[in-house]
């Protein structure tokens, strides 16, 4: 079965090769990013930004709370040692004048016999009574003016808390935390646990910036919007294998016969089949400055034809035409065929086709004659023509080129005009290399108005299907 719709609108050939120089400068941009660096670390941060762990880490970092930290409670035991009374009461007396003069009468003669008297008279089971010079000498040496200021400052509160927390670690311990409080550390630890806006300090967070610039460059953007463009997609599997744009004037003959394959092989001469009332002279090819042109017109000429009774024969034709062929230089089973041509509205058969060594299977991308245009016609091995289509609307063949496409896979075979599809089969698809071939030409007298007819092609271009492996378009 076969799907051609003729309420479809064929866009303006202009319109076709706008999209198309579109399509070139999106190719080159894909490729150009796709090879990229760029891309290349962008994957490498996206799936890094995307991945657990950086979720995950930047969950804990957005969650983290000061007065839930170590920072915290070492600050706190800070603060409460500052507001400690004994502890400043023995920084207090630590670098004050009294311990000055306090440690110095404790070196003095004074000192040492009010401490060892002190130590008799404070002995359990001491009597003064028994021992009246000792307790005398203490009572003395207590009225001693430095004597009795030293105990008069040692009964002192602020001195008392002194001599407490000397006889602790304290000091040591709140001298190492005052030296933690002011490091850059704890200072740096701090204000980050502080900073509301502490992620963007970090350095995923640079990540994350980066990873989002890349993310909304427009490069960047359109080389992920064209994985997803189904046109894009279709074009890019395309390899290009053959190409003519006929510049120069002169036929590449590395590239083009210009009779029938037969004749090329066996004859190294032109002829006619059947019933062709033309035949097809390399003269009849012309050159403008940017295509070529196959003329049909009015001419007497005796030259061979094929009997298939008789083998080759000689007749006078009335006509002579031009055709061109890839049946020495390109073959090619599945593949994207098309042409830029440009047509005349006549009853002389112009087309555009595909065929092997055989007359059947062939196919015929475009047919232009007294019945119009048309497209999508198949001829089975067995000569049964399939898929014919009626002629085509919005088509003015004297005034424009237009670009005649065939795609041909395993699965379908689409046509097209100016891109726009006009047929599209599943079924009887031929599976042979077939070379491409364009001709003028009749089996019945034309018209007198329809002579001297003309084809004119600006380009050919012929692609295959690109081996998976090494596809452009890679979706991820």
């Amino acid at each position: 079965m076969g799907l051609f719709s003729r309420s479809k609108k064929v866009r303006t050939t202009a319109d076709a090769e706008t999209l198309r120089k579109v399509f070139d400068e999106d190719y080159a941009l894909y490729r150009k990013v796709g090879e990229s660096d760029d891309l290349k670390r962008f994957y490498e941060l996206d799936e890094y930004v995307n991945s657990p762990v950086f979720k995950n880490k930047r969950k804990q970092i957005e969650h983290l709370r000061y007065k839930e930290s170590e920072y915290y409670n070492r600050e706190k035991d800070y603060k409460k040692l500052l507001k400690a009374e004994k502890l400043k009461n023995y920084y207090l007396i630590k670098e004050s004048q009294e311990l000055q003069g306090y440690l110095k009468v404790k070196e003095t003669d004074e000192y040492a016999q009010y401490a060892r008297l002190r130590v008799i008279v404070t002995t359990p089971g001491f009597d003064k009574k028994l021992r009246p010079e000792e307790y005398m000498a203490y009572r003395n040496i207590v009225a001693h003016p430095k004597v009795k200021a030293l105990i008069l400052f040692e009964k002192n509160k602020k001195f008392r808390h002194y001599a407490e927390v000397k006889a602790t670690t304290l000091p040591q311990e709140f001298e190492k935390l005052t030296a933690y409080i002011k490091s850059d550390e704890f200072r740096k630890n701090r204000e980050y646990l502080l900073n509301k806006r502490r992620y963007e300090t970090t350095d995923d967070y640079k990540l994350l910036c980066e990873y989002e610039a890349l993310k909304k460059r427009p490069d960047i953007v359109k080389y992920f919007s064209l994985q997803s463009d189904v046109h894009f997609k279709n074009m890019c599997r395309w390899e290009p294998v053959f190409e003519d744009t006929f510049r120069g004037g002169s036929l590449n003959e590395q590239k083009w016969i210009t009779r029938y394959y037969a004749g090329e092989r066996f004859l190294n001469d032109t002829y006619g089949v059947g019933n062709d009332v033309q035949l097809f002279l390399p003269e009849n090819i012309s050159f403008t400055e940017k295509s070529v042109q196959l003329n049909f017109k009015k001419e007497q000429i005796i030259g061979k034809y094929w009997d298939a009774s008789l083998g080759i024969r000689e007749k006078k034709y009335e006509y002579t035409s031009a055709a061109l062929s890839t049946a020495c230089a390109f073959r090619q089973c599945f593949g994207r065929f098309e042409a830029k041509i440009k047509l005349n509205h006549s009853s002389v058969v112009q087309c555009f086709g595909m065929r092997g060594d055989r007359d059947m299977p062939h196919i015929e991308i475009m047919r232009s004659g007294a019945n119009g245009l048309q497209m999508g016609k198949i001829y089975t091995s067995k000569g049964k023509v399939v898929n014919e289509i009626m002629p085509l609307k919005d088509i003015h063949l004297s005034n424009d080129f237009y670009i005649f496409t065939l795609e041909w896979t395993r699965e379908k075979m689409v046509w097209m005009v100016n891109d726009t599809v006009v047929k599209e089969v599943h079924e009887n698809i031929p599976d042979i290399p077939m070379y491409v071939f364009f001709r003028l030409g009749c089996n019945q007298e034309p018209g007198g108005k329809c002579v001297p007819s003309r084809m004119e092609i600006e380009w050919v271009r012929f692609y295959k299907m690109k081996e998976e492996k090494g596809a452009d378009v890679k979706l991820k």
